[in-house]
């Protein structure tokens, strides 16, 4: 699949060769938290991802951590898996082409 007639505006055009596992395995060090696999399994878009660890840092890394650090720290993350860091990533950013709109 050739790559550049296939991406979409909202997707982080991350492919499924293991880049997302990457991503969220990073996460989870980076925050000290664990995701089921149903939950990692049913994200879709960067807001879902946020409101998933936001809730799971809980309230008091959380008065540690602003929600601006957190979002930066994720997209930062995106970036890492592979990303490109010339794309904008929003609340509605999907982690696979196929996914967006």
């Amino acid at each position: 699949m050739n790559r550049l007639f296939s991406r979409k505006a909202n997707s982080l055009d991350l492919w499924g060769d293991g880049d997302e596992v990457e991503m969220i395995e990073a996460i989870e060090r980076a925050y000290a938290i664990s995701f089921e696999k149903a939950e990692a399994e049913q994200l879709v878009t960067m807001g879902q991802l946020f409101d998933l660890v936001k809730s799971k840092i809980g309230e008091q890394s959380a008065k540690t951590t602003t929600d601006d650090a957190l979002w930066t720290g994720l997209v930062k993350h995106a970036h890492d898996a592979g990303a490109d860091p010339r794309r904008a990533v929003d609340r509605n950013t999907t982690f696979f082409s196929r996914n967006a709109e």
